[in-house]
């Protein structure tokens, strides 16, 4: 082997979707080391719009050592698995020396924009202009939720209207803990973050310092029957899947101040009538719902009459 460090470049080409499953797979295997390339250029300043397209790249680097065939094995098996529900391409392989490697993981990636006040900037890019738009500080391959995927977007589009200045907020299933911080950095003043992962918590954690949010972000292993009866909430995310979403509709409720809101993601679109019912029996106004290609979001009131 040549005296520098090498590397395995392993990258696939999929539908946007697909990024954030890809990229749990690829920083699994790859110690963390995940790149979303997307191309294209933009300027907000100008007025443009940043609009992700249908197909995005993601890449991960192994060091060529003694384990690096059996991860590289891993990831093939999952990316296979991964094509057979979805519109992925091919797993390609290259070798990259230290100095090809580190040009490489920072080259393409760059700042994504969403809605009119957020801004989800990667930790080594210091000289970002944010202008009115707030810094959510965030590198790929941390856990669910990097803004790439259009349940997240969503969610973050609409929690721009809905978060009050010193609201609380609980952020159901908050893998990366993107919504929590994006809740803090808009005004709230308390947020209770849960994921029944253990290793999505510690992402978050590490997210919620990098943002020094840790003073109203508060982090903890578990689900919506390990909160107290006694707190509520004046904002509940819920970026999960639909069937967990209708049997935890009552239990929301009662979770939520009189008039208290929530915004409920993870919803594909074929589910969306359904969603539509079981939100109304549970005793929520539907306020506002977005949807971005295959997937639904809800922003949902609660009937201040009811419990």
């Amino acid at each position: 082997m040549n005296s520098d460090i090498t590397w395995m470049e392993l990258s696939v080409k999929t539908r946007s979707e697909f990024v954030e499953p890809i990229s749990e797979l690829f920083a699994t295997y790859g110690d963390g080391n995940v790149l979303v390339e997307i191309d294209g250029g933009y300027n907000p300043d100008e007025g443009e719009k940043h609009i992700l397209p249908n197909w995005v790249t993601v890449k991960t680097y192994i060091p060529k050592d003694s384990e690096h065939t059996k991860k590289q094995a891993a990831i093939q098996a999952g990316i296979e698995l991964f094509r057979l529900v979805g519109q992925i391409q091919s797993l390609n392989c290259k070798e990259l020396f230290e100095t090809e490697w580190r040009q490489a993981y920072k080259k393409h990636i760059g700042p994504i924009t969403i809605g009119k006040r957020i801004a989800i900037v990667p930790s080594w890019i210091t000289d970002y202009k944010l202008g009115s738009r707030i810094m959510i500080k965030l590198d790929p391959g941390l856990a669910f939720g990097t803004g790439h995927h259009p349940t997240t977007k969503m969610c973050l589009e609409l929690a721009e209207t809905l978060i009050e200045p010193d609201s609380t907020v609980l952020d159901l299933g908050c893998g990366s803990a993107i919504l929590s911080i994006a809740a803090a950095k808009l005004g709230a003043k308390d947020v209770t973050a849960l994921d029944i992962d253990t290793q999505a918590i510690k992402a978050a954690d590490q997210n919620v310092k990098n943002n020094k949010v840790s003073h109203i972000v508060h982090t903890s292993v578990g689900s919506l029957n390990d909160v107290s009866m006694k707190k509520n909430y004046q904002l509940l995310f819920a970026n999960i899947s639909s069937k967990v979403i209708i049997d935890i509709l009552p239990k929301i409720s009662k979770h939520l101040n009189s008039g208290g809101k929530a915004i409920l993601s993870g919803i594909m679109f074929d589910r969306n009538n359904a969603l539509e019912r079981h939100i109304k029996d549970a005793g929520f106004v539907i306020l506002e719902n977005i949807v971005s290609e295959e997937w639904v979001c809800f922003s949902v009131a609660k009937h201040s009459q009811r419990n």
